[in-house]
């Protein structure tokens, strides 16, 4: 019998277009999300836990003068010693521990942060060692940092691993230590710049060692404050060195926070050298910074990071003719960040380890970012097409 209700051949004909459908999206072609390789990826630190602390370790390089014969643990003295010790040690880090100021006998005393295992190593053990890190992490790099004047070598190492575990990046660390600690007054501080750059060369000595002999995929350089002195100095060495004063340049990054040198000694030695040396330089300024305040004071010189605020344009800085000098040469390579609006650091000059957008912006340096990238960041140009970036914070 015949079926004539029309509903019927409706719901018929549709069934038959949806299988039909249905068996086209088998050839029809589908996008998938793009493909990347595994060592792109972000990568947190690497820690292992005890108790309820985390565990970070790093490597130092020290020219201080250790003491092994005053009880269980050496200790490390603020002189000169005639060669460089090379050692690793452990931290164990509370993870209640948040990005603020940074006192580390405070956090010592707190129970927040503490030196845990400390092996000094043979030099050649050391590479070795260094190496198998470096080859295990996810950019084949290394990050070295040097600290400036102040302290001694218990409370760097702790700001060292500090930083390590805010920055939550997965390289290994090289503190490169000198005897910055001595006495907080003006004979004090001129002696720790004589220090620091008696200490250059030495540095010098440790990066070419391990570009030569472990050739790292990336060496990424971060100093701070008088620490920028002994990087200075480094380079001025380096620079001496046929295989690292050729065309190729060893170093990916340099990274300088409230760099305690002069202007004068940048524009004389610096510029030459980070040309020849390093791929990328960062220099973090700030116009408020009150530590360079009192060291041009003492040096009657103007520093690399205190820049003058000009009282006619205060949103410029007076840096056209010095730091901005080497960016309109290569302004692909070269990139001022104020960090005047965020700083809200210890004498306002520990931002480095003081301030969560410094961290933030660190990262997108050391990986290659453009700075436009980062919101934290907004432009400002001068007549004369160079430009700086200032740093503003995300509240």
């Amino acid at each position: 019998m015949e079926n004539r209700n029309p509903g019927f051949f409706y719901t018929l004909a549709a069934f038959l277009a949806c299988t039909l459908f249905l068996a086209g999206c088998s050839v029809i072609p589908i996008r998938t999300s793009p493909k990347y390789a595994l060592e792109d990826l972000y990568k947190r630190i690497n820690y292992r836990t005890d108790g309820r602390y985390r565990v970070v370790s790093l490597f130092y390089a020290t020219t201080r003068t250790i003491d092994y014969a005053q009880g269980p643990s050496p200790e490390f003295k603020p002189e000169l010693a005639g060669e460089t010790t090379y050692g690793s040690l452990d931290v164990r880090m509370d993870p209640r521990l948040k990005i603020g100021t940074m006192l580390p006998d405070k956090l010592k005393k707190n129970g927040l942060i503490e030196l845990d295992k400390n092996e000094k190593l043979d030099g050649d053990v050391f590479i070795e060692r260094l190496s198998a890190a470096i080859k295990a992490s996810p950019h084949k790099s290394i990050l070295i940092v040097v600290f400036g004047y102040k302290d001694g070598f218990e409370s760097t190492a702790m700001k060292a691993a500090y930083f390590e575990y805010m920055l939550d990046f997965n390289t290994p660390v090289l503190l490169f230590d000198w005897p910055g600690d001595q006495p907080l007054n003006i004979g004090g501080y001129l002696k720790a710049r004589s220090l620091a750059a008696a200490s250059g060369p030495r540095l010098a000595d440790v990066i070419a060692r391990v570009v030569r002999e472990i050739a790292p995929e990336k060496v990424w350089i971060t100093a701070s404050s008088l620490g920028c002195q002994v990087v200075s100095d480094a380079f001025d060495t380096l620079y001496t060195y046929p295989d690292f004063a050729d065309p190729g340049r060893e170093i990916d990054h340099v990274l300088l926070a409230a760099p305690d040198v002069s202007r004068d000694e940048f524009d004389d030695k610096f510029k030459k050298e980070f040309d020849a040396l390093s791929k990328n330089l960062t220099a973090y300024v700030a116009s408020d910074d009150n530590a360079l305040l009192m060291s041009g004071l003492i040096n009657q010189e103007e520093k690399l990071g205190r820049p003058r605020v000009r009282i006619k344009d205060p949103e410029q800085l007076e840096e056209t003719r010095g730091l901005l000098y080497l960016k309109s040469l290569d302004p692909e390579r070269f990139t001022v960040i104020d960090v005047t609006p965020v700083n809200k650091s210890s004498f306002k000059h520990g931002y480095c380890l003081e301030c969560p957008e410094f961290y933030d912006d660190f990262y997108m340096r050391i990986l290659g970012a453009k700075p436009n990238v980062n919101r934290s960041l907004y432009l400002l140009k001068f007549k004369n097409d160079a430009d700086y970036w200032v740093m503003q914070s995300a509240d």
